[in-house]
């Protein structure tokens, strides 16, 4: 029998039945976490409402745009070129009063000496750069802590086969258990967390992370899974699970074997905090310094996608799309523009592959407007519109011309819907 393929992009919405947080949720966290400034209040909130301020309504920063911000005025400070980056289009004179209020030096020398402390302490780079460096590992350690208290799973802990979660882990079982047989399952997360590889090893599933040896979650604390990139670009007839932006298990080791500077990215046991722990920066692009670590966030993801794992698993997502025969997209706001772009020209080539949106609408003005997202981001550029109707009824719409069907349920109410059908 010659298995179908099933595309899955799973965005956020996809881990709300789970009690994964909300874009939201994770913006109010991180705006009241961290170093105080001399006037007392939150570095992280200072800078959020700093930025926050001119920008319309529809432009207004969540958590990716205040990681942004930290790492432009990391590269800021660490960048001694005259070709410096520049914060928010704003060219800040280092003598500026804005740098009093958004840096507390002192912070640094209160630090316990961690691992990662240690070696940026260390680092040939000026105290301004090392307090933004600081700052980055904290904000990706509180992202890392809150995805770890839904999406952790290993032998020693499992915050996801707990009780209330049973009716969604049953329903995603069957679901994916069902369409197993007959399709080969590429799911491609843009979530940080072990949920899928934990239905998988329930169901008894194999599928390829990206990683060997060949298993879906490690065995041992102490085990570090290394990246298998001929593998993610060269085996398609299996079933995966590949993230595409990371995840909350990953670690980032800033030294190779020989004991010199080379980032690897491995699968690890436990959620990695500080998973940059010999602060290891890359350019992917001239002058711009990346602060590594296990998850891809903020607004210089294209710059990060540029590395191992990243690239191979975005490929491995671009030649799938252009082969799918059904493309499912569950709980994804068609944020991400190289994410969209993937999708689109796949679309174009692949016109016969089927596309089902999943996303929760609380209302017909968030569903009309999701509509016309939809309707920019993946159809405008595939066929002149002929026949661009959308049909309401029972929660859905339709596209004849493109084969695209749009479902607004959440994740658990599709999924009902489908195994009932």
């Amino acid at each position: 029998m010659i298995k179908k393929r099933t595309v899955f992009l799973l965005g956020a919405g996809a881990a709300i039945d789970w009690n994964g947080p909300s874009t939201q949720c994770l913006t109010d966290f991180l705006r009241d976490k961290g170093p105080k400034n001399k006037d007392g209040h939150y570095i992280t909130n200072v800078l959020f409402d700093r930025f926050n301020e001119p920008l319309s309504p529809n432009e207004k920063l969540n958590f990716e745009g205040l990681i942004d911000i930290v790492e432009q005025c990391f590269q800021y400070w660490s960048n001694t070129s005259k070709e410096s980056a520049t914060i928010s289009k704003l060219l800040i004179d280092r003598n500026h009063s804005f740098w009093s209020e958004v840096t507390n030096l002192d912070y640094i020398n209160t630090l316990s000496e961690t691992r990662s402390v240690s070696s940026i302490k260390k680092a040939k780079i000026t105290d301004e750069a090392k307090f933004f460096a600081i700052l980055l590992v904290k904000i990706y350690a509180g992202i890392n802590e809150q995805i770890s208290n839904y999406g952790r799973c290993n032998a020693k802990s499992n915050k996801i086969g707990v009780e209330e979660t049973d009716i969604i882990n049953q329903l995603a079982s069957d679901y994916f258990s069902s369409l197993s047989g007959y399709s080969y399952l590429r799911i491609y997360s843009l979530n940080y967390d072990r949920v899928i590889q934990f239905l998988f090893r329930r169901l008894g599933l194999q599928a390829f992370q990206g990683f060997y040896p060949d298993l879906l979650i490690p065995e041992a604390s102490e085990d570090k899974y290394l990246v298998d990139t001929k593998r993610i670009l060269t085996s398609f007839n299996e079933h995966c699970i590949y993230h595409l932006h990371g995840n909350y298990a990953w670690g980032v080791e800033g030294k190779n074997c020989n004991k010199l500077d080379g980032y690897s990215v491995y699968n690890g046991y436990w959620g990695n905090n500080n998973s940059n722990n010999n602060f290891y920066v890359f350019e992917s692009e001239k002058n711009k310094p990346l602060f590594l670590s296990n998850i891809v966030t903020g607004y210089s993801k294209t710059q990060r996608t540029n590395l191992t794992p990243f690239k191979q698993m975005a490929s491995a997502f671009d030649m799938d799309c252009h082969i799918a025969d059904e493309i499912i997209i569950i709980g994804y706001s068609f944020g991400d523009l190289h994410i969209n772009d993937t999708i689109r020209q796949a679309k174009k080539a692949n016109k016969d592959c089927k596309i089902t949106v999943v996303t929760y609408a609380k209302d017909t003005q968030e569903e009309q407007k999701f509509r016309s997202m939809v309707a920019k981001s993946l159809l405008s550029d595939l066929a002149k519109y002929n026949q661009l109707i959308f049909d309401n009824g029972n929660k859905s719409s339709f596209a004849e011309q493109f084969n695209l069907t749009i479902i607004f349920k959440p994740f658990k109410k599709y999924l009902e819907s489908v195994i009932k059908s």
